[in-house]
């Protein structure tokens, strides 16, 4: 399947290749514009390769190598319309692997997204992968709150204007490799800089997002993988899909008793800044997931990890009701090269720095990571992770992080070192 999602962009370029005429940049980049400028395609691509090395406490981990990120990106307009088409090779078959995948037209002053891309949500979550400063994403992402929830399907408008930005966004919950369902979505994020200067910036966000699961949606859920990615990971809170889709999962609806579907809604914070070669960033969460059922205990330690830590009605089991959940982290780094981390006041994040000299420049990273549950007792989990980035030139970067994670709810210690050597164009 993968061959056959590469044969098909090489296709389509071949496809529309008549109408381009032999006007080509290859600034740092290739692309190619017919003559009339009415038509561009523009190639890109990211390779990320992983390893991982754990420190087992309760949890039997396998160390392992593994492509994160494996995309091509073809980009570029078609007269006034422009156009992202983005593959991920390392996630199974095409549609799996679709990633950025819109078209996008001028208006009002923004732009209007229509496709696959990621909703408005969480500064982290919307700074690229070959920017974000550890290797993976903090809780308060779809590395977290919003667990398997990164690319959905709709339509979005995104302005800037000043030290200003704003988006809003309405999305079926699903993504290309997901199963048609009805659930529905929508979210909003509004940034502001008051001080954005050559060597120093001061970013301040909200955003809100607001889930609704429908006919065959899957579970809602926030996860925690406190020990980073192929580590083990706990679920911070539930809400269910369609019940026959539910149950379709588990095969046995003796374990369930209530009402399918529900609701999420996820309130965010943002805080950034930068100064010379320090920067600092900070996001809080505070979202609920609708409840009102039960499950047996067993069902309960099958989804949690461990046994239930409230009282069970002996009849119908262990009530779940509506959940608070709670992510926030604190992260900086200092570039002790001397670099700056420019910042993107289109979107509304931090862009990695460019090394100053042919030597390449090094970066010192650490984050703190909190998730939890309010309603449910020690169902908490965090991480602390010191890092070193190494910019080998604009486009290669090598990253090194040794990440501490702790499950309070079974208090699961495993450690993770992860590396990734990283090229993009």
């Amino acid at each position: 399947m993968l061959r056959n999602g590469l044969a098909w962009i090489i296709t389509g370029a071949i496809y529309i290749s008549p109408t381009w005429a032999d006007t080509a940049k290859t600034g740092g980049g290739l692309e190619i514009i017919s003559s009339d400028g009415r038509f561009s395609a523009a190639l890109g691509g990211r390779i990320h390769f992983d390893t991982y090395l754990f420190n087992d406490d309760i949890d039997d981990t396998v160390s392992t190598t593994e492509f994160r990120r494996t995309r091509i990106t073809l980009s570029g307009k078609v007269y006034n319309w422009k156009y992202k088409l983005q593959q991920d090779f390392s996630s199974g078959d095409t549609r799996d692997g679709f990633r950025d995948v819109y078209l996008a037209y001028d208006f009002w002053g923004g732009s209007i997204s229509i496709g696959q891309f990621k909703p408005y949500r969480s500064m982290e979550e919307l700074t690229s992968s070959n920017n974000i400063t550890m290797l993976e994403r903090p809780f308060t992402s779809a590395t977290g709150i919003f667990d398997r929830r990164q690319f959905q399907q709709g339509i979005g408008w995104r302005n800037h204007w000043d030290c200003y930005t704003a988006g809003i966004v309405a999305f079926n919950l699903r993504n290309a490799g997901e199963l048609r369902n009805e659930g529905v979505g929508a979210a909003g994020r509004f940034t502001w800089a008051p001080v954005d200067v050559a060597l120093e910036t001061i970013h301040l966000g909200v955003s809100y997002s607001y889930e609704d699961a429908g006919r065959q949606s899957p579970p809602l859920e926030a996860d925690a993988p406190y020990a980073g990615r192929r580590g083990p990971r706990q679920l911070m809170a539930l809400t269910p899909g369609d019940r026959i889709f539910f149950f379709g999962d588990f095969g046995d609806e003796e374990f369930f008793l209530g009402d399918a579907g529900g609701r999420v809604n996820v309130g965010g914070l943002e805080l950034a800044a930068t100064r010379g070669p320090l920067y600092a960033q900070a996001e809080y969460t505070y979202g609920n997931y609708d409840g009102d059922f039960y499950l047996s205990e067993q069902s309960f330690e099958d989804f949690f990890g461990a046994p239930p830590t409230f009282g069970c009605d002996p009849e119908f089991g262990c009530f779940i009701g509506d959940q608070t959940v709670r992510a926030w982290y604190v992260m900086g780094s200092w570039m002790i090269t001397g670099e700056h981390k420019p910042y993107d006041a289109r979107k509304g994040v931090f862009k990695s720095a460019k090394p100053e000299s042919g030597w390449g420049a090094w970066e010192l990273t650490a984050r703190y990571e909190r998730i939890s549950n309010d309603d449910i007792p020690d169902l908490e989990a965090d991480s602390i992770i010191l890092g070193v980035n190494f910019y080998a030139n604009p486009r290669v970067r090598f990253m090194f992080n040794l990440r501490f994670g702790h499950d309070d709810l079974t208090d699961n210690g495993t450690d993770q070192l992860g590396v990734r050597a990283q090229v993009n164009w």
